[in-house]
């Protein structure tokens, strides 16, 4: 009989790790979310966006991946998927909901001032992706 890694339940030290690696995961989520809101406050014209597209893709570069390397080319980060990640949402919850409501705030601002900056617009994809 061989088992499948699918059908047998996790170890102790495994469920763990998997809540250490979705605490980390938000984490930084939050982190990255503060520095982008803090980015795009400073957005004013053309030039600024600019900065402000550059400042936010420092933290976010790694994510959205593309770059090539001596080992191929790098794809996007996976978002991990699992029960712990659901549980670590839960307890995050209200601090993403109020840093999205600044992003969308600052984000409405900026398409107010209609600023043509497609660096922008491609980190406030990452932004709202990652």
């Amino acid at each position: 009989m061989a088992d499948d890694e699918g059908d047998a339940p996790k170890s102790a030290a495994e469920t763990r790790m998997e809540k250490k690696d979705a605490a980390d995961w938000y984490k930084k989520k939050l982190a990255r979310q503060k520095k982008a809101v803090s980015a795009l406050k400073k957005v004013k014209n053309e030039k600024t966006a600019k900065k402000a597209a550059a400042s936010i893709m420092k933290h976010y570069g790694k994510l959205v991946g593309g770059k090539q390397t001596a080992m191929g080319s790098s794809g996007p980060a996976e978002i991990p998927d699992n029960e712990s990640m659901d549980a670590m949402a839960e307890k995050y919850e209200k601090q993403l909901e109020k840093l999205q409501e600044q992003l969308n705030a600052e984000i409405e601002r900026i398409g107010e001032l209609e600023i043509d900056c497609k660096e922008l617009d491609e980190a406030i994809d990452a932004v709202n992706t990652y």
